[in-house]
């Protein structure tokens, strides 16, 4: 099978699994909302964002320097998973013995168990490192994403069971406990690594220094991502934080599920043709292209119902929640383009590009977050909206001489299904403005979706005709080659 047709079939794989799975898993994220608080959801926010940093750490990059190296044999992979094992342990260990001055922090003394709870992820997650970076390496996407659809599913009903029991936030760490457990027992089953361990790092320099360097990477991407989390946990109070990462949760929800199939996929592909610059902007400005298509009228047209949307699907206890969504969707797009080059440098073994691009914004994004807290939340929400895109506009002109593609390609990629979503906005948020119809939130829910849709299936028949049919094309050689 050719690489075009590898990849294909890997993104109909995990793309029809995971939006079978997100189906259910969006429908149990929902009821768990109504059913938990927002302090609840608060705690959960702060404790995932220490375990998040950490899992950051619990690979050491190994599992990207598996996948990008040319030559693997069985000493290396078992020096890796040597590695792997005790930074895991090492992770563990400095979460549980760190969880009583996590608590004093914030002052929340549920923090102290959960973080202790939580910790022992990092045992698990260090015996699935290699069974998934082989599965990756080799695009076989198709199994790993069966194991990720019964993880997830598996995790989500563990939360919606334990949420209906009133365990309160104790739903949402039980679900992420038994997500991460399904997920390693799965790739064990179907990608055994069967050699023992080795705890000897003899030769294995230059892994562990591209390894390195993307950690920290991740580390910065982390920090800046995040500093919204703590700034406002700390600054604005745990009330106030489960509104905002409610709004930035469902926000990014579609990024979440969007982006790692992307990335898991491109990575490696890239990887493969690093040495055909030609081709890797090709295949660069073509997943611009579609991904522009998708996501500009999708979160524009997220902006444009949020209030009805929060009303109707969260409960009238959410409402602060609509203000916030709104403005996080108009900035998600450019998030997503952004994430989109991060595969590319990484495949091509510019991890120093990389690196140094979020650098530039783990500085910009923090301060901004920090001046954008004295006006509380939507002090943070402009801040997204304001000085992400000079962020975004910095990488941009570091990154793209890399992957061979100019500004002018670049924007003339994305254009059209801006411009387009961008009416469409305008034209939504004027029905609501000037209607004077008196409408239940439901019929002006569904006035608005019909406006949005009309208008961007009308601007896309004249404005971007070549995006539809590069979509449709795309999509007929992916499903012909699904079994």
């Amino acid at each position: 099978m050719s690489l075009k047709k590898k990849v294909l079939h890997a993104l109909g794989w995990m793309a029809g699994v995971k939006i079978a799975g997100q189906l259910l898993n969006w429908a149990m994220t929902i009821y768990v909302i109504r059913l938990l608080t927002p302090s609840d959801y608060g705690v959960m926010a702060i404790a995932s964002m220490f375990v998040g940093l950490l899992s950051l750490l619990n690979e050491m990059g190994m599992g990207a320097a598996l996948i990008q190296s040319r030559r693997l044999d069985d000493s290396i992979l078992r020096q890796i998973f040597g590695l792997v094992i005790i930074i895991n342990f090492c992770l563990c260990l400095v979460l549980f013995c760190s969880s009583p001055l996590i608590a004093t922090f914030f002052d929340e003394t549920r923090l102290k168990a959960i973080v202790r709870v939580l910790s022992f992820e990092f045992i698990l997650m260090s015996f699935a490192v290699i069974p998934q970076s082989l599965l990756e390496r080799e695009l076989d996407f198709k199994r790993k994403s069966i194991v990720d659809f019964v993880a997830n599913v598996g995790g989500g009903i563990c939360t919606l069971w334990l949420a209906f029991l009133g365990k309160g936030v104790w739903s949402l760490v039980g679900g992420s406990v038994i997500t991460v457990f399904f997920r390693t027992f799965g790739v064990n089953i179907i990608s055994p690594f069967k050699s023992l361990p080795r705890f000897s790092f003899r030769g294995m320099r230059a892994t562990i220094s591209f390894g390195g360097l993307l950690t920290f990477e991740r580390v910065l991407w982390y920090f800046y991502t995040q500093a919204d989390i703590f700034i406002i946990g700390k600054v604005l109070g745990k009330e106030v934080l489960g509104f905002y990462s409610v709004a930035k949760h469902l926000s990014s929800l579609i990024s979440q599920k969007v982006m790692p199939i992307i990335n898991q996929v491109a990575f490696p592909a890239f990887s493969k043709i690093q040495n055909d610059k030609a081709k890797v902007a090709f295949y660069q400005l073509k997943a611009i292209r579609i991904l522009s298509f998708i996501i500009f009228p999708v979160y524009f047209g997220i902006a444009c119902v949020a209030p009805e949307l929060v009303s109707l699907v969260l409960g009238e206890k959410w409402h602060a929640v609509a203000l916030p969504l709104q403005i996080l969707s108009l900035i998600m797009p450019i998030r997503m383009l952004n994430m989109l080059g991060h595969p590319v440098i990484i495949g091509l073994g510019r991890a120093d590009v990389s690196f140094v691009n979020l650098l530039i914004l783990s500085v910009l994004m923090p301060t901004a977050f920090l001046m954008g807290s004295n006006w509380g939340i939507m002090g943070i929400c402009i801040a997204w909206l304001s000085v992400y895109p000079i962020g975004w506009f910095i990488t941009l002109k570091r990154t793209l001489p890399i992957i061979g593609i100019s500004l002018v390609d670049y924007f003339t990629a994305i254009y059209r299904s801006a411009l387009s979503s961008f009416v469409m906005l305008l034209l939504v948020f004027g029905v609501r403005f000037f209607s004077t119809w008196a409408l239940t939130p439901t019929e002006n829910l569904v006035l608005l979706l019909v406006v949005g849709i009309a208008t961007i299936a009308g601007l896309v028949s004249f404005v971007n005709r070549n995006g539809y049919s590069e979509i449709i094309t795309l999509s007929r050689e992916a499903l012909r080659l699904r079994p």
